[in-house]
């Protein structure tokens, strides 16, 4: 055989070698792809640990898709509802939430289980809906009576009702040692929260302007309010003692000091209201953080 040809079997043989190898590591790929979904990533099983791995680690919106997927797999799954539904809270999606319980159960309290119920009711709270939430307790009798306790003393206090609700939470905490601590100390800080009168503060303002706002704790807006007053005044009362009745310096200067009077007036009723209001918000943050701990 000549030099050449043997140069030609050698590499027929090498492509032969070649290709049969190629064809052996593609069989293996493709046994592989085909045992991936033969394990079907997205079965039950499997979605359920993501799920859970995902809610674990705080991707609340991440799990409750997954949570939804399992729910279409077993919809008499109470746990997955369950979970369902606190990852759509935790998550912030409050609206989501509530209709998908009502999807599930309606409106009627005593159909849904108990802490399903209790979820519906910290989804309610955390969306303002205080009267809902009145209306629920009243009809549902699947809850604990601590739970409802519970749930009561968080609407009377979001709602305002200061003195009622620590009534309440005391009344409740001395047959229930195990009433939580945090709504106990938070109904007392509430009763005993001072609130400021506008009406007060507007006739302070009145007597001597500026004052209506330093009751309020307005310092800075109190001092500026007396300067403005006390200074327009004096340049109007100049004006009319060197050029009489009719000095349009004095009318100038006597308009801006009788317009920041009226002003502080009013603006001394307004800052008290939003005093109040302040004070209420960190009441109601308060509560909201308990709602928010899973503690009961």
């Amino acid at each position: 055989m000549t030099y050449p040809a043997k140069i030609n079997m050698t590499l027929n043989y090498l492509q032969t070698k070649s290709t049969l190898r190629l064809l052996f590591y593609l069989v293996i790929a493709g046994s592989q792809i085909f045992r991936c979904y033969a394990q079907d990533l997205y079965d039950p099983e499997h979605s359920q640990k993501y799920a859970e791995y995902l809610f674990s680690s705080q991707q609340h919106e991440l799990a409750a898709e997954e949570y939804e997927r399992l729910v279409f797999f077993d919809n008499r799954n109470t746990g997955f509802k369950l979970n369902l539904i606190k990852s759509y809270r935790l998550s912030g999606n409050l609206s989501s939430g509530i209709r998908r319980i009502y999807s599930f159960y309606g409106h009627s309290p005593d159909s849904m289980p108990r802490l399903l119920a209790a979820e519906y009711l910290k989804m309610q709270l955390l969306s303002d809906s205080l009267p809902l939430v009145k209306i629920f307790l009243n009809g549902n009798t699947r809850l604990s009576p601590g739970n409802i306790a519970i749930f009561q003393s968080c609407n009377m206090l979001l709602t305002g009702e200061y003195p009622q609700a620590r009534i309440f939470v005391n009344k409740t905490a001395e047959s229930n040692p195990a009433f939580p601590g945090d709504i106990i100390k938070l109904a007392d800080k509430a009763s005993n929260m001072k609130l400021k009168s506008p009406i007060l503060a507007a006739g302070f303002s009145a007597i001597i302007p500026g004052t209506g706002k330093f009751y309020t704790r307005n310092w800075s807006d109190g001092i500026l309010s007396l300067l403005f007053v006390a200074g327009n005044a004096w340049q109007a009362y100049r004006g009319f003692n060197e050029h009489g009745i009719k000095s349009g310096y004095g009318w100038a200067f006597a308009s801006l000091s009788a317009s920041f009077y009226i002003g502080n007036i009013f603006g001394s009723a307004k800052a008290a209201s939003r005093y109040n209001k302040n004070r209420k918000n960190e009441i109601d943050n308060q509560v909201f953080e308990i709602v928010r701990s899973d503690r009961f």
